[in-house]
Formats: structure tokens, C-alpha cells, sequence
């Protein structure tokens, strides 16, 4: 499964000056932290060899930092765009402000769809899709110990979806490019859809999803995440009636998650607002303070398709043949990839490898129990 991966593949940073290169310190978790956006003119750069939705970072000292502005490049210049944090920065349950600033560990999602134009540009000699970010003022520069990376297309690449068509020998190149019908980025899309019904119908993810303030009912034995596989939880609150306390991760602090159950369990007992009790108050209510789903939590879930020996490489092979599907059925490349297949035909190559997906998705269909 070579080519996906969950780090950017370069990072630098830019001081106003000079570049310096942090992508090994940004894929290491116990890797030196290093510093970024220091002052006004200071920029951190992420890029990939594919476009990416998603940059999750685990800091090492919080900053405190004025607006940021984040940009892409469209081909002929960086052009400013508005995160997903930033576009929906009221949360509807009580107007609180959820922007993105390096304050704390987090997510910054970034709505591809209205990146128009975005292109490969040339940053110290490296050509990448990029993405930067810079700030108005610093109070405190954040440092970073890691930074993973969401690319468009996760589960599989367009690379080697060309390889599954045989198609080297009839266009002389080794991937779809710019100049292909259809094109690279038009493959890539292709993937992100596959990658979306694979999700739908196994309830499962491959990539890392990130769960924004999920609201949950108060419990001393603790309580289960919705979404399965969890493998960090940025943060956790308690509504104390007037504003929200924010917890600490840990079994000597607050509350610790156990991965394996997805089940987040509290570490010590809290003294809640008590709950106005009668005869007639049901019972799963008692203990649980006088608020109703008194608690949020944010949180990061999904399998590592490069390390999930299991079921890693059955939905690789999914996600691969339905884009190969899509790109055979596109007008005028079909006919390449047709011509190329002598034994079998391009029809009777589609028939074969749907029903081959149909039967490993319901294979990898996970059965809840309740």
C-alpha cells in the first residue's frame, strides 16, 4: 500500500527569511517540536505530492496568536480561503467560538471544493500541493511535536489505479497526469467518492475522521463514542450551567479513553449541578447532574489502512477497482483502457470487479450489537 500515508510529505517552515525543513520532526510523535509562526511575516507551509482536506496537529507549548490567514495557490498566486473552522466558528448550541488558532491540539479542515484552480507550486525547490498559513500578531509561538496529514485520495492512488488498467504500455507514462482525459485530479475525485461509499456502507473509516463537539449524556461508568475506532480525543467539557469546564486526559487527571471499546471513562467522580429529584424521576437520571447531555467532546477516529493487516488491503482493492470503474466509463478514455484488455472484455471487466466489490463490502459490513 505504498504511496498513502497519514503525514504531509514536506513541511517547512519561513522565517521572514529562510526556509527550514521540519517534515521529519512533523511525522514523529517523539521527534523534537520545533516552532512556528514566531511573527507577522513567518509562515508554515504543508504539502503533499495529492491535494488534502485535513491537517491535525498535537502541540507541545499552546500559543496565543491574532487572526490567522490561511492560503492556497491557484496557479498564478496564494490566494486567501476560509477553514472549515473558521466558516462555521458559532456553534449553534450556545455561540461558542471554535476557530482554530494553535491554542490547543486540533484540526483544521479545508473545503477542497472551494479551493479553485489549486496547483502544484515550486517552495524551496519543492514542488507540492501547498497549503500556508501566517498570523497578525504573536504573543506566543506555538511549538508542534506532529502534524498528520488527510490526503484527497487515502485509500488508494490514482497510480495505481493506472497500473490496474494496464494502461503503461499504451500511453508510455507511469500515471495520470494533467494532460490525461480524464485527468489526475478528476481520478483523485474519483477515489474521494469511492472512499465515501466504502464508509457509508461498513460504518467504518480508513482515514482520519474528525468528530466536532459531540454531545453526550452525563455517566459515572463513562460513556460510548458514537463513531468507532477512536484514536484521540482532543477535548472533552462538562456544561456547568454558565459556561463549559474542559477537562484533562489521563487516568491520574479526568477521564482516559479505551481505544479498543471506544468506551471514554471518567477517572473521578464530579460534583455536578445537582438534579431537581422526585419519586417519579427516572431512575437513569439519578447522579447525572440537572442538565440535559451536559457534555461534549471532540475527537479523532479511523484505521490506518497501512497498519490494519486485516482489512487494510480488501478496501484498498475496493476503492481501486470502483475508481477503475469510473475512469473506464468516462467518454473518452474508455475506449484506451478498453483496447487494452484483450482477453476480456471492458464490459465484462466492470461486471467482474462490481460484483467482486459488492462481496467484500458486505464481508467488511460491520453487525452492531445494542
Amino acid at each position: 500500500m505504498a504511496g498513502i500515508g497519514w503525514e504531509f510529505t514536506k513541511v517547512f517552515t519561513y522565517n521572514g527569511t529562510s526556509y527550514t525543513d521540519v517534515t521529519l520532526e512533523s511525522q514523529s510523535p517523539a521527534g523534537t517540536a520545533f516552532a512556528i509562526l514566531g511573527a507577522t511575516n513567518h509562515y508554515l507551509y504543508l504539502g503533499h505530492d495529492s491535494k488534502f482536506d485535513m491537517a491535525i496537529f498535537d502541540l507541545d507549548i499552546v500559543g496565543s496568536l491574532g487572526a490567522l490567514t490561511w492560503q492556497y495557490y491557484n496557479g498564478s498566486a496564494w490566494t486567501t480561503f476560509t477553514p472549515a473552522s473558521s466558516r462555521y466558528a458559532l456553534d449553534p448550541d450556545d455561540n461558542e467560538g471554535v476557530a482554530y488558532a494553535f491554542d490547543k491540539d486540533g484540526t483544521e479542515v479545508f473545503p477542497v471544493n472551494l479551493l479553485d484552480g489549486w496547483a502544484t507550486n515550486a517552495i524551496n525547490s519543492v514542488t507540492k500541493y501547498w497549503v500556508r498559513v501566517s498570523t497578525a500578531s504573536v504573543s506566543i509561538a506555538p511549538t508542534i511535536k506532529r502534524i498528520l496529514c488527510r490526503p484527497i485520495a487515502a485509500y488508494t492512488t490514482s497510480k495505481q489505479v493506472f497500473e490496474l488498467l494496464q494502461l503503461k504500455n499504451i500511453t508510455n507514462t507511469t500515471d495520470f497526469t494533467t494532460a490525461t482525459v480524464p485527468t489526475k485530479d478528476t481520478v483523485e475525485t474519483y477515489i474521494n467518492e469511492a472512499q465515501s461509499y466504502i464508509d457509508m456502507n461498513t460504518r467504518k473509516s480508513w482515514r482520519p475522521t474528525y468528530v466536532h463537539d459531540e454531545a453526550h449524556e452525563f455517566n459515572l461508568n463513562g460513556f460510548k463514542l458514537d463513531k468507532p475506532d477512536c484514536f484521540k480525543i482532543q477535548s472533552l467539557k462538562i456544561w456547568n450551567g454558565a459556561s463549559w469546564d474542559i477537562k484533562a486526559q489521563g487516568r491520574k487527571n479526568d477521564y482516559f479513553l479505551v481505544p479498543d471499546t471506544g468506551m471514554v471513562q471518567f477517572a473521578r467522580y464530579f460534583l455536578l449541578p445537582a438534579r431537581f429529584t422526585s419519586y417519579n424521576a427516572p431512575v437513569w437520571r439519578w447522579g447525572g447532574g440537572e442538565f440535559t447531555q451536559p457534555i461534549k467532546v471532540s475527537y479523532l477516529a479511523g484505521r490506518d489502512i497501512n497498519t490494519d493487516s486485516r482489512q487494510g488491503g480488501m478496501v484498498q482493492d475496493i476503492c481501486k477497482k470502483m475508481a477503475a470503474i469510473d475512469v473506464m466509463r468516462s467518454a473518452d478514455f474508455g475506449n484506451i483502457a478498453v483496447s487494452g484488455m484483450d482477453r476480456v472484455s471492458g464490459g465484462e471487466k466492470i461486471s467482474a470487479w462490481q460484483e467482486e466489490i459488492e462481496d467484500r463490502l458486505d464481508f467488511l459490513t460491520a453487525f452492531e450489537v445494542f
